[in-house]
């Protein structure tokens, strides 16, 4: 009966790590961007950005259906953060340092299909652009 409740807890702890590791370590753990060939934010790049963005969010957030749809609620260099908001240039200077926090986008989405789950429903991720790569997200908050 012992061995039995180990391997029990042994296959219940290892299994979904093993599942879900991917959606964790991309949450928590963001892969900071080499700061050599990045691209400083501007207006100009805006526009391509929100073009990229149908890229951009498969990769980030999978094939659920429920991703298929999303509204841009907030598209801005995360340095140009004002207010409360600022607080989310500080999550970045965290993570990876001033230099990839100045060169980051910071974007926030609302998937409508979630809703009324306000929380579920909100997209977070921090972008930069990087010289010869393109578009990387490189943390996603929500």
């Amino acid at each position: 009966m012992k061995r039995i409740l180990i391997v029990t807890l042994i296959l219940l702890f290892t299994i979904p790590n093993a599942v879900f590791s991917e959606s964790i370590t991309s949450i928590a753990n963001p892969k900071c961007p080499q700061t050599e060939n990045l691209v400083k934010p501007n207006s100009k790049d805006k526009k391509e950005l929100i073009s990229a963005l149908s890229k951009i969010i498969p990769k980030v957030y999978g094939t659920d259906p429920n991703y298929n749809e999303w509204q841009i609620e907030k598209i801005e260099p995360a340095s140009s953060l004002t207010g409360f908001e600022k607080n989310y240039y500080g999550i970045a200077v965290t993570f990876c340092g001033k230099k990839v926090a100045n060169y980051s986008w910071f974007v926030r989405l609302r998937f409508p299909k979630l809703l009324p789950a306000q929380s579920a429903s909100l997209g977070e991720i921090y972008i930069v652009k990087e010289l010869k790569k393109g578009w990387i997200p490189w943390f996603q908050y929500h």
